[in-house]
This record gives structure tokens, C-alpha cells and sequence, in this order.
């Protein structure tokens, strides 16, 4: 990894009824112990079963190679169908987030 990368932290909740800051500490704390620093923050609510997130795909278009998306879990970047998933994970190693 270069020196020279940018940590972005992804929140999301799927519906507008849960809260998608909730984990919000919890990444800034984990951050803080692994001596990172979080630049920005990329929330929304959106389904995670749904490929279709404006502002996951604005957070990789803007991402260059090795910086890193911290979430709080795994399910938080995706509870896709196989077919979707592959996708999402191919948009990631060509991008070598």
C-alpha cells in the first residue's frame, strides 16, 4: 500500500426510518486505534440487497487505488444476490480499494 491513501467511512441504514449514523462512533473510534484517518463520510438509506446506491458508487468513483472503505460490517456495503455482489466486488479490485 502507498503512503499516500484516503480512508472513507460508508454508513448505511435501509430504510429512512433507521439511522444510518448509528455506527458513525463506532468507525471513528476503530479509526483512531488503527492510526487512521477518516476523510469523509458516505451515508445514505438505501437497501443493501439493491445494487442501485448513489452515494456507494459516488464514494467509488471518487476512490483511487489503496484507499480504503471502512464499514461497520460486512452487510453494511452488501446483502446482494451472487450476480450483484461479483459486481460490486469487481467495481472494488479494479479500482484496488
Amino acid at each position: 500500500m502507498s503512503s499516500e491513501y484516503r480512508v472513507y467511512g460508508y454508513l448505511r441504514a435501509s430504510t429512512k426510518e433507521q439511522d444510518a449514523l448509528r455506527a458513525k462512533k463506532q468507525l471513528i473510534r476503530f479509526a483512531n486505534q488503527s492510526d487512521l484517518t477518516i476523510a469523509s463520510f458516505f451515508v445514505e438509506n438505501e437497501s443493501g440487497a439493491t445494487l442501485n446506491r448513489p452515494e456507494l458508487f459516488r464514494l467509488l468513483e471518487i476512490a483511487q487505488p489503496d484507499d480504503i472503505i471502512l464499514v461497520e460490517q460486512i452487510d453494511r456495503i452488501s446483502r446482494l444476490n451472487d450476480k450483484d455482489w461479483s459486481k460490486l466486488k469487481g467495481i472494488i479490485k479494479t479500482k484496488e480499494l
